[in-house]
Parts: structure tokens; sequence; C-alpha cells
């Protein structure tokens, strides 16, 4: 996953059968064997989910995590008002249980913000991460809480250089692994749990070698997202510059340290958002503008028709096909898959009263072809407020055929 907002005032601003029942054919011989009744899997489709009544004047769901059809979290902020960013608004944990969603039973939280990342690898395994609110990024306080299946409570991060401000761009979960990654002013952070604490790590020498880049500027790297395969395969993403590269950057870890992995792309301004894939073998990375990047055994090929929109989160359903999110500034929001080659553009349903709506995270279910995506939707209001939204990516209609 993913992309972190760095502003909650953003927020402001395959075809399958369908096939029908099929007339009654000739009367079966007598004594014949009856012709047997087949049914048809129908084609999954996105639908708005049913959430909660949520406190507002507005809400926001950022982040999504699924590790069966029975476990689900979805993550943001309610009773947040416009108009009161900095003091106003607490973090939501919503928790799926394979037929509705609910709130989870948060501990007291003192401080005004939201959650806006989340990662499990089961159901006593769940991770979320949040910021106080406060009126910069720069001012913000990281806060991560860890729910053991029975209760959340939250895990203190280290502190550096006498100040609490860390911005967690990206968290992973995976066999027992927890990497959080992001930005302490210039320096990039990157923390593993290992039980009982944190454990720093050192990005690659590329990243902090003191030289220039261009311009004069200094080299300089970005860490925005993370992924655990295994725990000495570990890939996370962002862009970089230095001497001789400014572009978007791959970054893996083999156990020993983190090296930067460049993938064809050269001096551009850009910076992928996401990571998504079930393996290293499988790894897709997007940014905006349609960065899309495929990969594989060490070799990257850049997809050039991706989608050109902002492009915050990428998830993989359990066939290994992408599906990413794609926004505009209208706003409004889509979603694509990629299949045979192409990306295939999917409606992405908004509520019937919202203006438009954007995504923030996508999540695929392991075992299982139900998926979901988190955002808002913007209401006709002023001043202008947002509604959570979840989508489901279920099975439609039932249909039946005979063979």
């Amino acid at each position: 996953m993913r992309k972190v907002a760095l502003a909650l005032a953003v927020v402001l601003l395959l075809s399958g059968c369908t096939g029908e029942g099929t007339t009654a054919g000739p009367a079966e011989p007598s004594g014949a064997s009856p012709t047997p009744t087949v049914i048809t899997a129908p084609p999954p489709v996105w639908r708005l989910a049913t959430l909660p009544e949520l406190r507002g004047p507005s809400n926001v769901l950022w982040d999504v995590a699924s590790v069966d059809a029975t476990h689900a979290w979805a993550v943001g902020r309610e009773a947040y008002s416009p108009e009161k960013p900095d003091d106003t608004g607490v973090p939501l944990v919503l928790e799926w249980d394979g037929t509705r969603w609910d709130r989870a039973a948060l501990p007291q939280i003192g401080w005004y913000g939201g959650f806006e990342l989340v990662a499990a690898d089961s159901p006593a395994n769940v991770w979320v991460v949040g910021n106080k609110a406060a009126p910069t990024p720069e001012d913000q306080e990281a806060h991560v809480f860890h729910f053991d299946g029975t209760a959340w409570r939250e895990v203190s991060l280290p502190r550096r250089v006498n100040e609490d401000y860390s911005l967690i761009t990206g968290l992973t979960v995976g066999n027992g692994q927890t990497w959080l990654v992001g930005n302490h002013q210039s320096d990039v952070v990157i923390e593993q749990w290992d039980g009982t604490g944190w454990r720093a790590h050192q990005s690659p020498a590329e990243c902090r070698s003191g030289g220039t880049s261009f311009g004069g500027m200094p080299n300089f790297c970005t860490f925005t997202a993370i992924k655990a395969f295994g725990p000495n395969d570990v890939w996370a993403a962002g862009n970089g510059a230095w001497k001789g590269f400014k572009g978007p950057l791959l970054f893996h870890w083999n156990g020993s340290g983190w090296r930067t992995v460049q993938v064809g792309i050269n001096e551009q301004e850009t910076s992928f958002n996401a990571l998504g894939g079930r393996s290293s073998a499988e790894l897709w990375a997007v940014g905006d503008h349609g960065l899309a990047v495929r990969g594989a055994a060490g070799s990257f090929d850049v997809l050039r028709d991706a989608p050109g929109g902002l492009l915050p989160d990428v998830a993989t359903d359990p066939a290994g096909r992408p599906w990413l999110i794609e926004n505009t500034t209208a706003p409004s929001t889509g979603l694509a898959a990629f299949s045979a080659g192409a990306w295939v553009g999917q409606p992405a349903p908004q509520p019937p009263d919202a203006i438009g709506m954007s995504l923030h995270g996508i999540t695929g279910t392991p075992g299982s072809s139900l998926m979901f995506a988190a955002g808002h939707a913007a209401l006709p209001t002023e001043p202008r407020y947002v509604r959570a939204v979840l989508l489901e990516y279920v099975l439609g209609p039932g249909t039946e055929s005979r063979a």
C-alpha cells in the first residue's frame, strides 16, 4: 500500500455473461436422464457498501485492508469540520465480519486527527497509522496502533531529535513483518517492528551521500509506499535524485541492506505512490499521470497506456490482476484493471446525492474475488462537506443456464 494525504484540506476541494433464463427445451424422452442445471458464476460488480452512521459534518475513509472474506478494516476520520481542521475530527476504524461493516472499539484517544494507513496479515495482527491534526504536515505527529485480535493499543514510535514528528507514508504487514516508511524533515524514515520495539534502518547510500543533484539541490530520496513479501524480500517505492539521475525509484531490502532499483525512467520529476502484487515476481508500482510499472525477476516494463489522472493506490486480485484507482480534480474517480495487455476502465458508483467522489485506498482479499475501495463523496453543501464511502467488488445477480 500506499500513500498518505499530506493535508486533510485535500478533502475539501469485464464484462462477463449476463445470461438470462433460457426457454425450456423439448421434453426429455421417457426414461432418459434429466439435463442437469448449471449455475453460471455471475460477473463481479462494484457497488456501494452499507456503512454504520458516522459523525459529521464530514467524515472520510483513507485506506482499507482485507485478510479473508470475513475480516477487513477501513480507516479514516469522522466528526471533522472543514471550518476547524486542527481541532475537530477523531480517528475511525471500521471492521468487516463477512456480513456488515461496524465500528471497531478503540481505546480513548486524546488528540484530533485521523488514521490514514491500515495493513494486516491475520485477524490478530492489524496495524494502523494516523496523524494528529496540525496546520502543516511538518507539525503533524504520527501515531501507530496495533490490534491483536482482542483489543487495540497504541505502539509508541521512536523520538527523533527530541521531536515526535514523523510523516509516515507507507505501512506493510506480512509474514509477521511490520514496516513503516516516511520522512522526518529531510531524512528518510524506515522502521521495522521486531516484536518488542522499532529497529531503524538506513536508507540506500545514494539517498544520503551528501552530493548534489539537478539544479544544485542536495541528493535525496523519498519513500512513499512499502510492501513485504518475506523477511528478506521487502520493496519500497518513491523517487530520488542525484548526479545523473532524477525520477521514480524502487528500493529493495534483501535482509542485510536497502538498495535503489531504477526502472528505466530518468530525468523525470515523477514518483511512485503505491505498490501491489502477490510476490516479487508479480510486482506493480503506480504513480500519478499514467506512471505504471510491472516487475518480475529483476526486470521492469513501463506500461505506457495507464490512466493519466492521480493514481493513489494499486492492489491485485487472487488471479494476480492489478486494479488501480484514478482520481481527477473534478472530483471524480474510476477504477481500472489490467487485463489482456491493456487497462480496462470500470465505473465507480457514487451516492445519488453526491456531486463528486474520490477514492484513496484499494485492497484485494486472499482466496476470494472480494475487493474493497475506500474514499469520500463530495456533498452539495456550502461549505463543502464530504461523506465516507466504501465500495465492494462482489458477485452480481445470479444466473442459470442449461447445458
